[in-house]
């Protein structure tokens, strides 16, 4: 069941690019951020109260006295902080890119996550430096575009790119935060507390122009589907799924997440990479997967002796 569990996660996170390039169209990125946060926050807190009714005290940690504590609250106002961030510049980003290229620009934030341990006194091994330059090379192929008047990057891809390294700060910040709470209320105060960072900007006039009925109507399934299935079942698939899946693998399973984003996309959308995309993707997607088994080989090698 792990893989099984992985993969569906993987799936949903890939296809959601579609889905918020679809609900894009018809709202504002503050908006469509803001009620996709809150949409998950409700969501999971459905499936607190659930399993509280079912399973009592069953998820919360020992010695804890209750799910919704000083630490889960402090640690979910952090870390939606940074998941507001992270989940705006991604939306404003794929708003000029294609769901593809937003989703294997995305997955450069595994590589950044060991560079920004650095400045909590986690020292990155020298060949982290390796992958890093790799996925410049393959970021390059994928953003840079030469015309008759230079080289340039994309509005989109450098929207892309912020966001990959402020996923990165937000999974430090729930590495930092997350351990000795009740992971589903610690998840619920992060997402709740992303809806309500960006609910100032939801009454903007560029953000308001979109609030009709048609524009409120074609927006409700995209928005149903990053907000539960993407934000909500998602992550508790993968939750479930890893500690039931040899790390190694996990970590090529969830690395599927890019390739099937760009599948998505030519599929629903008809996005087409280009050869000069094509390429960086394949550099991107090879170094993600390549960085994430080597850093689980040692351990292997020790559950093998």
């Amino acid at each position: 069941m792990g893989p099984l569990l992985l993969f569906i996660a993987a799936t949903l996170w890939g296809s959601a690019f579609v889905a918020q390039k679809l609900g894009g169209n018809h709202l504002g990125p503050f908006a469509l951020t803001f009620l996709r946060n809150l949409i998950a926050a409700v969501f999971l807190y459905g499936c607190f109260r659930l399993r509280l009714r079912f399973f009592g005290r069953a998820g919360i940690p020992e010695g804890a006295k209750r799910s919704f504590s000083r630490r889960a609250f402090f640690g979910g106002l952090m870390c939606g902080a940074a998941l507001f961030l992270a989940s705006l510049a991604q939306q404003i980003g794929i708003a000029y890119t294609t769901p593809g290229v937003s989703a294997f620009l995305t997955t450069n934030y595994m590589l950044l996550i060991p560079v920004f341990g650095i400045f909590v006194g986690r020292v990155a091994r020298p060949v982290v430096w390796i992958w890093v330059v790799c996925a410049i090379i393959g970021s390059y192929f994928i953003c840079i575009s030469a015309d008759s008047e230079g080289v340039s990057l994309g509005r989109g891809e450098a929207w892309t790119l912020l966001c990959a390294a402020l996923f990165a700060v937000q999974v430090l910040c729930v590495d930092r935060f997350a351990p000795g709470t009740d992971v589903v209320a610690f998840s619920c105060v992060q997402q709740l507390a992303g809806a309500l960072f960006g609910l100032p900007f939801i009454f903007m006039a560029s953000e308001r122009a979109y609030y009709t009925s048609e524009h409120l109507t074609a927006a409700i399934w995209p928005l149903l589907y990053v907000g539960i299935l993407s934000s909500g079942i998602a992550y508790t698939c993968q939750n479930l799924g890893q500690v039931r899946t040899p790390p190694a693998l996990a970590a090529i399973i969830m690395s599927l997440e890019s390739a099937i984003g760009a599948i998505c996309g030519y599929l629903i959308l008809g996005d087409v990479l280009t050869p000069r995309q094509f390429v960086g993707c394949t550099i991107m997607f090879a170094t993600v997967l390549l960085s994430q088994v080597y850093q689980y080989l040692p351990k292997l090698s020790r559950i093998g002796r």
